[in-house]
């Protein structure tokens, strides 16, 4: 098994394995990169996303409740288009529960807002 440490082998490429075509404005979304890390980032057919472990069902969830920035890319007219999501959004979230988290004591059930029930 061949393992890359490219950003481009996990965005570019994967996304280029896909059934459809990447519309263009998609493919340059994908491809723009802060501090070494994708700006954009595309949900798993299937697993965990890379870079933020969330599954695809966890990615749609968050950005449906408003958590993290996601923008749906698609011709005027079309039905399917293809989501992404801003990997910055993403980052500061899992930030922000990790530090509400922190003010619990260990052990300790807290309930966050806009997660339900987490134990500590």
């Amino acid at each position: 098994m061949m393992t890359t440490n490219s950003n481009a082998d996990r965005g570019g490429a994967l996304a280029q394995q896909n059934t459809r075509p990447i519309p263009a404005k998609a493919r340059e979304l994908l491809q723009d990169q802060s501090n070494g890390l994708p700006v954009w980032i595309r949900s798993p057919k299937q697993g965990v996303e890379y870079y933020s472990g969330f599954s695809r069902a966890k990615l749609y969830e968050g950005a449906g409740k408003g958590h993290f920035r996601s923008v749906s890319i698609r011709s005027p007219g079309q039905v399917k288009g293809t989501r992404l999501f801003n990997l910055q959004s993403i980052l500061a979230f899992i930030e922000k529960c990790e530090q509400t988290a922190g003010k619990a004591n260990v052990g300790e059930t807290i309930k966050f807002e806009h997660e339900g029930t987490v134990k500590a």
